[in-house]
């Protein structure tokens, strides 16, 4: 059975996403260099439970992606991240956070 989904989000360094990442509450969980090339391979994790990994290998993608996360109470992350929701034409609450490399991170609330 699933008892999770991780995505695994293409980066050209792991620190730059981690710190948009860490307006939200996620931190390191591990990195690893696999092959001692410095072509890092990490984990972030979330106090809710929820996990991202983010990779320096090509070999796992190219971005730039988009990772959606639902929330409970999408203002008080909004105000953690230093930013604003807004209400949306297709009925949800959301604010989104960019990487260096271009991911999106977006986070909303249905209405």
């Amino acid at each position: 059975m699933i008892k999770s989904i991780v995505p695994v989000v293409p980066v050209t360094k792991i620190e730059p996403t981690l710190e948009v990442l860490a307006t939200v509450g996620f931190t390191l969980n591990w990195v690893h260099d696999p092959a001692g090339t410095n072509v890092r391979y990490g984990s972030v994790g979330h106090p809710d439970g929820h996990e991202i990994h983010l990779s320096e290998s090509r070999g796992d993608g190219i971005g730039p992606v988009v990772v959606y996360f639902w929330s409970d109470n999408v203002d008080e992350l909004a105000e953690q991240a230093g930013t604003t929701a807004e209400d949306q034409t297709w009925h949800t609450r959301e604010f989104w956070l960019k990487d260096a490399d271009g991911n999106s991170f977006r986070f909303g609330q249905r209405l």
